[in-house]
């Protein structure tokens, strides 16, 4: 009776553990990342309130103009370039140093309906009071670490291959020297942000936009390298913020289709030890 018992047991073994076998696999890769949606890029749109740059009526049509370039074929069409077709996006508000205000928190994009989504809440942003200059420093950094933990921040729900920020710019900062600034950028590439590029906007656009060129544009995303442009607060403004907006994302979506994720250890360890286990009760 006893070998009998044995000899039942044997495949019945073996077909509890090969139905365990995938049931193991399945739970260990979707425990790690059960909080964070894959997206092919983070975006952070930085943009200029102080009343130097940009009045109510021009801060409008900045938000517009936003709501049109991603509601556009062209920015939609590159969201879906990239391995999983969506991005993750954050506009955020900056004036003097304690001036960063979040417009639009971390939200998804990656089909025409949640595009639509975006372009409502853009349209819906207030404008908030900031008096003073504008910190492009403090607001790069507030910026860097809203990405969560691909840069050292707390986690936004979000991981990706890419981290872009896009400042557009309305005035240039009054202090002495951009020392700050470059600092800024400079410790925002080191943490992990893979590119920062910039739009000068106003009357002042083309003046300016040297001082951002110089300072603060730097990094690259999936061949993508950084670029400072300037334009005009009016209908064409939209078609820029599109074409800008677009170009980066094209070098998230470069950068997530080349990233190669490693198998991990764990799972090829638990793989060996299964089969190795059903392999000696099978002896």
């Amino acid at each position: 009776m006893k070998n009998a018992n044995l000899v039942f047991r044997g495949p019945l073994l073996r077909r509890s553990l090969s139905c365990l076998l995938p049931l193991g696999i399945a739970t260990l890769c979707l425990q790690p990342r059960a909080e964070a949606v894959d997206v092919d890029s983070e975006l952070v749109l930085l943009v200029d309130i102080t009343p130097r740059g940009l009045n109510a009526r021009e801060f409008d049509l900045v938000m517009e103009s936003y709501a049109t370039a991603f509601t556009s074929a062209q920015v939609l069409d590159s969201i879906q370039a990239g391995t999983y077709g969506r991005i993750a996006v954050s506009l955020m508000l900056y004036g003097n140093s304690s001036t960063q205000q979040v417009g639009i928190p971390w939200m998804m994009i990656g089909n025409a309906s949640e595009a639509e989504q975006f372009a409502a809440l853009a349209r819906g942003v207030t404008r908030p009071f900031s008096i003073g200059s504008p910190s492009i420093s403090a607001a790069v950094q507030a910026a860097a670490l809203s990405f969560g933990t691909e840069t050292g921040g707390v986690a936004n729900g979000f991981e990706s291959a890419a981290q872009i920020i896009e400042v557009a710019a309305a005035t240039v900062p009054t202090g002495p020297s951009a020392t700050g600034v470059t600092a800024a950028r400079d410790s925002a590439l080191a943490s992990g942000v893979d590119l920062i590029n910039a739009v000068t906007l106003g009357n002042r656009a083309a003046a300016i936009e040297g001082y951002y060129a110089t300072n603060l544009i730097g990094g690259e995303a999936g061949g993508v390298v950084a670029t400072s442009s300037s334009s005009a607060i009016n209908g064409g403004l939209a078609n820029l913020l599109g074409a800008q907006v677009s170009t980066s994302i094209d070098g998230g979506a470069a950068a997530s289709i080349s990233a190669v994720p490693e198998p991990s250890a764990a799972l090829g360890l638990l793989s060996g030890l299964a089969l190795l286990l059903v392999r000696r009760r099978s002896n």
